[in-house]
C-alpha cells in the first residue's frame, strides 16, 4: 500500500509555449494498491492542478479510481475518472482534447478496490485557479 513516483524531466520549449505555467510528468507505480495513493502532491493556494494524460495500467482484476484527494474512510474524495477495471494486464489509455482541471490545492490521487499493481503515467500542468 505504497505508491512509488518518479519525476520526468520535461523540457524547456514546452513551459515557454505555455506562458509560464508549470508543466510536470510522473509515473507512479504501486505492487500493492489497496488504498488511496498521491500521485501529485497539492499544488498550494490558489493553483490548480490540470491533466491532459493518462496511462493506466492495472495489473490484477481490480478497479481504480482517480480523483482529488483523499476523502474519508481512505478513498478518493472527489472522482474524475473510474472506477476503471479489467482482468489482469489491462491498460488504459487518457489523452484529452479538453484537459480535466481540477479544484485549486487538491492532490491527484488513486484508489484501488483490492490489492494489486497499479502504474500511472500523468501528464499535465499548474496554473494559477
Amino acid at each position: 500500500m505504497a505508491v512509488t513516483t518518479n519525476n520526468v524531466n520535461v523540457t524547456a520549449p514546452r513551459s515557454a509555449c505555455l506562458g509560464g505555467i508549470t508543466p510536470w510528468q510522473i509515473n507512479a507505480s504501486s505492487a500493492n494498491a489497496s488504498g488511496c495513493e498521491e500521485i501529485v502532491a497539492a499544488p498550494g493556494a490558489a493553483y490548480a492542478l490540470v491533466i491532459e494524460r493518462l496511462i493506466i495500467y492495472i495489473g490484477a482484476a481490480i478497479d481504480v479510481t482517480i480523483g482529488e484527494g483523499e476523502g474519508a474512510g481512505g478513498a478518493v474524495a472527489a472522482v474524475l475518472i473510474g472506477p476503471l477495471g479489467g482482468a489482469a494486464g489491462t491498460y488504459v489509455l487518457d489523452c484529452r482534447e479538453r484537459p480535466i482541471q481540477m479544484t485549486a490545492n487538491k492532490a491527484l490521487v488513486f484508489d484501488a478496490s483490492d490489492a494489486g499493481t497499479v502504474c500511472i503515467y500523468a501528464e499535465g500542468f499548474t496554473r494559477a485557479s
